[in-house]
């Protein structure tokens, strides 16, 4: 578990009532719109100094609900704007985090997020223990009776590093990152595993180096309306890096966002990832789309593709309908076939904050084998990995 900027700073949305309000009355005269007089956390955000209690929600299929909490530290900003271009800069921003779901997944660390050299350069690390439990799905007629996938569970420390170079004043950026997993895994199941999986229980280490290139001009990093993110990523995994697995992965996301009025807009995602060597099963790509489960359906190769448009009923509440397709290509360590899936829903979004394009609500999504709800807060869509 990651944090991003996006998650650091738009979650103080739900802070709120359970900060300042109850100090000074509800609402606080910092979250009233005063164009408006409505209910918005533009004027803030943009004020957030010092240590602010996070309250964490997590809505996952693949691990399940789940709640926790945070303590970030707002370092102040010295130059709040890049050199040119007028764009503003977002915060330096240290967290301590917890969480745990109710199938037992559990998750605490430490995260900072750095912006240096007037917006030039942005680093992001994390050290976090995770225990995550989550199923493996196989795709063969000869393990039917595992059509509810085999449990399995990960305990261990995480690390991850990046570091990412603004191109001049543009909008493109080069970076690096790495990360290295040291964890024991261990399988529901013990006399009935597929020979192609390792045994029920054993210690691995997974780092890799990757190098990448995006390019970001989307009008908000929150919940965009215009403008195009798009990032093209090379990872290699291996003993050099300090791991156990020697495989290659292939990313490629490409996100593009249209106004439509003055309250609504078009978000179109493509997204495409493969992977090349000795890879472990849990580090094949899966389709992510609202309504499947993370996981739920692997490949050597998997294609996605979503459209979302919201439709701005009034300039501070939205309706939202989404809905797109996946593709895998057969695994065939494990003799699959490959699947198409499709998963869709709506929902509904409120202009937290009107100055930054930040909008929060709940999607209702619908999937191959079940309904699940997530709450989103920004951009339900991510170029992160």
């Amino acid at each position: 578990m990651t944090a991003n900027r996006k998650s650091l700073l738009t979650v103080l949305a739900f802070i709120g009532f359970w900060s300042t309000a109850a100090w000074s009355g509800w609402p606080p005269e910092d979250m009233i719109d005063p164009e408006n007089g409505e209910f918005d956390i533009s004027r803030y955000l943009g004020s957030a100094r010092g240590f602010l209690p996070v309250p964490i929600t997590i809505t996952e299929p693949a691990v399940g609900i789940g709640f926790g909490a945070a303590i970030a530290y707002f370092h102040p900003q010295k130059h709040p704007y890049a050199a040119t271009g007028g764009r503003m800069a977002p915060p330096s921003i240290s967290v301590i985090m917890g969480a745990k779901t109710d199938n037992g997944t559990y998750a605490y660390g430490v995260a900072h997020q750095g912006i240096w050299k007037q917006d030039h350069v942005r680093y992001s690390g994390a050290l976090a223990r995770m225990n995550v439990n989550m199923a493996f799905y196989l795709d063969r007629s000869d393990y039917e009776f595992l059509d509810n996938g085999i449990d399995f569970n990960i305990d261990g420390t995480l690390l991850f590093q990046q570091a990412q170079f603004r191109l001049g004043e543009s909008d493109w950026w080069l970076g690096v990152n790495y990360l290295y997993n040291n964890a024991d895994n261990t399988f529901g199941l013990d006399e009935i595993l597929p020979p192609e999986l390792p045994g029920p229980q054993y210690g691995f280490t997974q780092a890799g180096l990757g190098a990448y290139v995006t390019y970001d001009s989307r009008n908000t990093i929150f919940t965009p309306s215009s403008g195009i993110s798009a990032k093209l990523q090379y990872k290699n995994y291996g003993n050099t890096w300090g791991g156990d697995y020697d495989f290659d992965d292939y990313i490629g996301t490409l996100l593009h966002y249209t106004p439509v009025g003055d309250y609504s807009s078009l978000g179109l995602r493509f997204n495409g990832e493969t992977v090349n060597g000795d890879v472990p099963y849990f580090s094949y790509p899966f389709v992510s789309l609202r309504g499947i489960p993370a996981m739920r359906y692997q490949g050597k190769t998997a294609l996605v593709a979503e459209a979302e448009f919201l439709w701005g009923v009034t300039p501070r509440w939205s309706l939202v309908f989404f809905g797109g397709a996946g593709k895998t290509t057969p695994i065939s360590r494990f003799r699959g076939e490959g699947q198409t899936v499709a998963a869709g829903g709506l929902g509904f979004r409120y202009r937290l904050a009107r100055v930054l394009g930040l909008q929060a609500g709940i999607d209702i999504a619908r999937g191959p084998e079940d309904t699940s709800f997530y709450i989103t807060v920004g951009n339900a869509w991510s170029v992160s990995k």
